[in-house]
Order: structure tokens, then C-alpha cells, then sequence
């Protein structure tokens, strides 16, 4: 995995996220609901968004990946695995891409993997 990012962005600059469930986006998924989930840009984890697109889906993205204190109790990462201090829950990472990639106008390359 590691020689597929060389040389490393900086961490600051991904999100990363480890499950026991097959497809880490099957934990997005469930964890935000259909409804929330259809606001996302992409397909099914996949996204390769410019600049302009971030920018104009971020309000989208806002409104799937913001909870109050009790949807983020509810919604918990029950099956997420921890694999150190560059893993971050599926309620947060996304957003916080996001987020900084509109700030710094850049686009987006998003990747869901599964390896066996």
C-alpha cells in the first residue's frame, strides 16, 4: 500500500480509514444513511473531483457529514479497527478533505480499497 502513495503526501492531506467490513464506504454508508449518502459526490467511494467540483459540491457534503451530538452517538464507528494515529472515523475524514481541499482550491481523488 505504502509504494502506491510514494513519495507520501502529507498526512494533513488524507484520510484513511480501516474496517472490518469489506468496503470501508459500506461503513460510510451506514453509517450517515441512504438519504445523506445520495448527497455525496462519486461513485460508490470513487471520485476524481477538480477544483471548481469541490467547491460546489462541499455544501452537499456539509449537510451528509454534519451531526449534531446525539446523530454522532447514534451513528458510531462500531466496526471500524484501529490502525494507528493516520486512522480517523468515516464521520470525519471525508469532510475534513474536503474541506481543506477547497480552502487550498485543489480537487480530489478519492479511492475505496479493498485488499485481501
Amino acid at each position: 500500500m505504502d509504494d502506491i502513495w510514494e513519495p507520501e503526501p502529507d498526512a494533513a492531506d488524507m484520510f484513511l480509514s480501516v474496517h472490518r467490513k469489506d468496503y470501508a464506504v459500506t461503513a460510510l454508508f451506514h453509517a450517515v444513511g441512504p438519504a445523506r449518502a445520495a448527497l455525496l459526490p462519486g461513485w460508490c467511494g470513487n471520485a476524481l473531483l477538480t477544483a471548481e467540483e469541490v467547491r460546489r459540491t462541499l455544501p452537499d457534503v456539509e449537510r451528509a457529514l454534519t451531526f449534531t451530538r446525539e446523530e454522532r452517538a447514534r451513528v458510531g464507528d462500531q466496526d471500524r479497527l484501529d490502525y494507528g494515529c493516520r486512522d480517523e472515523p468515516v464521520t470525519d475524514g471525508p469532510l475534513r478533505i474536503r474541506r481543506s481541499a477547497a480552502a487550498a482550491g485543489g480537487g480530489i481523488c478519492a479511492v475505496a480499497l479493498h485488499i485481501d
